[in-house]
């Protein structure tokens, strides 16, 4: 039961690390590339209150920088190693009403030591998107801490969130 709790758990911290990723980017260039950084804080919404789609959690919350966006995110898969909580992840960044990005998320959760919090490592790969995204390909990686997240072995809501910086480079055709 702990084991599926922490599963739930690094779901949620998967979204939430993606949500940080999806903000508008200043241009470099004629390319159609831009760098973008920001920050983003996520909170944790545990499979306790998540829809049944959810079955490992979700994560929710803006991000602010170079994309500013509303992000929601969903783990896909979810395995314990001895490094940390690997995690695979769908976000979704919404920049603007017809503009948004999807990007796939590889994440590794390390506890540490003497604390319920974990670091976030986490590389989003754009996916697809819509509007001035449609076409777009880049990755960005997103680093920082979760708080909370092995406090218990159910995530509590309210209590569980990841505070990160993003950094990396989306290309689009605008």
């Amino acid at each position: 039961m702990v084991r599926t709790q922490m599963k739930a758990f690094a779901v949620v911290v998967a979204v939430l690390a993606a949500i940080v990723s999806a903000a508008p980017a200043s241009a470099q260039g004629n390319d159609g590339c831009h760098v973008a950084q920001g920050k983003a804080v996520w909170t944790v919404i545990p499979p306790s209150i998540a829809p049944a789609s959810d079955p490992l959690g979700r994560v929710a919350g803006p991000t602010t920088g170079d994309l500013k966006a509303a992000v929601t995110a969903y783990l896909t898969n979810l395995a314990f190693a001895a490094d940390g909580i690997h995690a695979s992840s769908v976000e979704t960044w919404v920049v603007g009403p017809q503009d948004l990005i999807r990007f796939t998320g590889s994440a590794v959760f390390t506890p540490i030591p003497g604390t319920p919090n974990v670091e976030d490592n986490l590389t989003l790969t754009v996916l697809d998107g819509t509007g001035k995204y449609a076409g777009a390909t880049g990755t960005l990686e997103v680093t920082g801490t979760g708080y909370n997240l092995l406090a218990s072995p159910v995530p509590e809501p309210g209590k569980v969130y990841f505070d990160v910086r993003y950094r990396g480079t989306i290309c689009s055709q605008d």
